[in-house]
């Protein structure tokens, strides 16, 4: 189990620090913020395939991840570019919310 719990945090890290497009979503279990947005989150996973890649992170398995950006807020959404952070919201979102934060980067 934890041989699978360090290939999820360094598969993770490494989407996130060099994906072309990722929209990163940091969760807990024990969210129930983060619970409410799981059928948003596949949906939005749907409209943008092929767009951006959606890189679930728990943050309770994987904290060195959550402290390395800095998270202090569940659920935690960061829109990356090879790495760069170019947008950052806490909370529930619609998933109209998450669409215009991805449109306004990519093209």
């Amino acid at each position: 189990m934890k041989e699978k719990k360090v290939a999820r945090e360094e598969r993770n890290k490494e989407k996130l620090t060099t994906g072309e497009w990722v929209m990163a979503e940091f969760y807990s279990i024990h969210s129930l913020q983060s619970s409410r947005m799981h059928s948003v989150i596949d949906e939005f996973k749907k409209l943008m395939e092929g767009k951006v890649e959606i890189v679930q992170v728990n943050v309770d398995e994987e904290k060195p991840l959550a402290e390395f950006y800095t998270i202090e807020h569940i659920p935690t959404y960061i829109l990356l570019r090879q790495g760069e952070q170019l947008w950052r919201q806490s909370g529930e979102l619609t998933l109209e919310r998450l669409e215009r934060a991805v449109k306004e980067f990519v093209s």
